[in-house]
């Protein structure tokens, strides 16, 4: 009803200026004949034209009572809409319903390119894996007939691929998160040392080591995969920041107010302060990005995203040229 009185408050102010009109006139047309009229008369017309015009918007209200108490509690309904009481409204129902329909074919369509293009991605990606694999297969077979540092620019770009497919295959894949998502108990130590193991090469390539101080018995429970995956990207950009070699990265991980705080700590270049607030961002590569070519961007922004979905909380502290430690923290379930 609230709604309705505000929309016809305009028309109830204008009816009842015009009998105010209505009467003035009607008072000095009765002066100039030598009458007047009581103020008695015109509090009863008032009343008079004041109960009509009550009972016209109370009827009327009756007609559009179902469309002024219509809300869409939920944005995914259907675009239904009550019974429109005239043409106008009839009119504007069907407009609103064909528009309805011709949006929520385009988004169709666009749903089902976008899943085509996500199924077109993971599969070239994992038939890239194979040529990367022969290929470095091939690289350790001819080891010894290949110059140290040829094998060794040979490893790097190796590795630069493979990463490069790992970003884009895990981006394609966080757009149906929900749909490849299982929680299991992980041992952090395990999982580390899974991931040490994966970049065992470019820790000896980079001249870094690796220094684990977990105990054994600190258990989280997540995806492994998409955690493995954050460590990953985490593990690279601690190697490829470093700076000088026969530096040390450190795994660290203790129990804090019931949650467990998994961090990596390297004493490489480290951030500029003005580039911190945005290291989450796509694309952004910063200043070290410069003076690094094969910096994406997109490493520690999947790595938020994919900790913000598993309801992790990830935070970064570096100061430049000291270093970076960045934290992963898994509250209690």
């Amino acid at each position: 009803m609230k709604g309705y009185l505000k929309d016809q408050i305009g028309s109830i102010i204008f009816f009842y200026s015009q009998i105010a009109i209505v009467m003035i006139v009607a008072q000095l047309a009765s002066s100039l004949g030598g009458s007047r009229i009581g103020n008695s008369d015109f509090l009863y017309m008032l009343i008079i034209v004041t109960f009509f015009l009550a009972i016209y918007h109370i009827s009327r209200y009756a007609k559009y009572r179902d469309i002024y108490r219509y809300t869409i509690d939920d944005a995914t309904e259907s675009a239904w809409l009550p019974d429109t009481p005239d043409h106008l409204t009839s009119q504007l129902k069907e407009h609103y319903e064909k528009q309805y329909q011709s949006y929520k074919q385009q988004v169709e369509l666009l749903h089902s390119e976008k899943k085509q293009e996500t199924i077109f991605m993971q599969q070239w990606i994992h038939q890239m894996k194979t040529p990367l694999s022969v290929m470095r297969l091939t690289l350790e077979k001819e080891e010894h007939n290949l110059p140290a540092q040829l094998k060794q620019n040979m490893d790097e770009e190796l590795d630069r691929i493979k990463n490069g497919l790992q970003l884009a295959l895990y981006q394609s894949r966080l757009q149906q998160f929900e749909r490849d998502f299982h929680v299991e108990k992980i041992v952090v130590k395990d999982l580390v040392h899974t991931i040490i193991k994966e970049y065992k090469s470019n820790f000896i390539r980079n001249r870094v080591y690796p220094k684990v101080e977990i105990d054994p018995s600190i258990h989280i429970y997540t995806d492994q995969k998409w955690l493995g995956f954050v460590l990953e990207q985490i593990t690279s950009n601690a190697i490829k920041y470093t700076g000088d070699s026969n530096s040390t990265i450190y795994y660290q991980a203790a129990v804090w107010e019931g949650a467990v705080e998994l961090k990596v700590i390297d004493h490489g270049i480290g951030i500029p302060q003005q580039d911190i607030k945005r290291i989450f961002d796509p694309f952004f590569t910063g200043e070290n990005g410069r003076h690094y070519r094969e910096s994406t961007g997109m490493g520690l922004f999947l790595a938020k995203q994919i900790c913000d979905s598993l309801e992790h909380q990830l935070e970064v502290s570096s100061e430049p040229q000291k270093g970076t430690t960045i934290m992963i923290r898994f509250d209690p379930s």
